[in-house]
């Protein structure tokens, strides 16, 4: 399973775990996507457990593995505590659930739709080069396209979990099974650097694999999919 808020990585994951077999399932998170949509102002643990339903609704028993993305990533370590044994190993891509450090990023506001698609596709290129994307030649047409469709699909605002500081690392603390995250060396997010990141979780959890890619951003898996195939596919074997 893997849990993400943000699209453009189907393809890329499906062929790479296609390779060794395994099946995959990759839901929408509700409020996003083509998922159910939820009250913006939805109680933090009621949507939790809205996450659990739909997770447990597809496996109501029996073991998996279980990834996640950004906001995703920070899901997926809540589930990950909850269910213990059931989840074996878990991967995550640029998780949430840590105090932003530096200034905030100097993000464009997404225009109306009556300012016309031009409009539009400038300003997601501009937001794709300074929050996602390390490598401006990643912002392509594809990128930009993918990018307009999360934007109109999104019906919710994880931000209060992804900021809150020392969320990933109490979850952390309480799953039992191995844990990965690959991390882009230049993600935006980690600003200035992403090590104070790996220092936080190794803490929590001593034994946790890090993976960093060093010219990827935040969107890792778009920018550097082959290599983040081969991480995952390495680690959940």
């Amino acid at each position: 399973f893997f849990f993400q808020a943000e699209d453009g990585i189907r393809d890329k994951l499906v062929t790479g775990v296609q390779t060794c077999a395994l099946p995959i399932y990759m839901p929408d998170l509700p409020g996003y996507g083509e998922s159910f949509t939820v009250a913006k102002d939805l109680d933090p643990e009621r949507y939790i457990q809205h996450v659990m339903d739909m997770l447990l609704g597809i496996v109501p028993s029996g073991t998996f593995r279980l990834g996640g993305f950004s906001f995703g990533g920070i899901m997926a370590a809540h589930c990950a505590a909850r269910l213990g044994s059931r989840v074996t190993k878990l991967s995550l891509m640029g998780p949430g659930g840590f105090r932003r450090l530096g200034k905030a990023l100097d993000m464009k506001k997404i225009p109306r739709a009556s300012e016309g698609p031009a409009v539009m596709r400038e300003v997601l290129d501009y937001n794709l080069r300074v929050m996602m994307c390390a490598d401006p030649k990643a912002v392509t047409d594809e990128a930009i396209d993918l990018h307009h469709a999360n934007v109109r699909r999104t019906r919710y605002d994880g931000r209060h979990f992804s900021l809150t500081p020392g969320l990933l690392a109490k979850r952390l603390r309480e799953i039992q099974c191995p844990v990965q995250i690959i991390w882009g060396g230049k993600d935006a997010l980690c600003y200035p650097d992403v090590m104070p990141r790996v220092d936080e979780v190794r803490a929590a959890m001593p034994d946790i694999r890090i993976d960093i890619i060093e010219n990827a951003g935040h969107w890792v898996q778009f920018e550097a999919g082959a290599e983040v195939n081969r991480l995952m596919l390495d680690f959940l074997k």
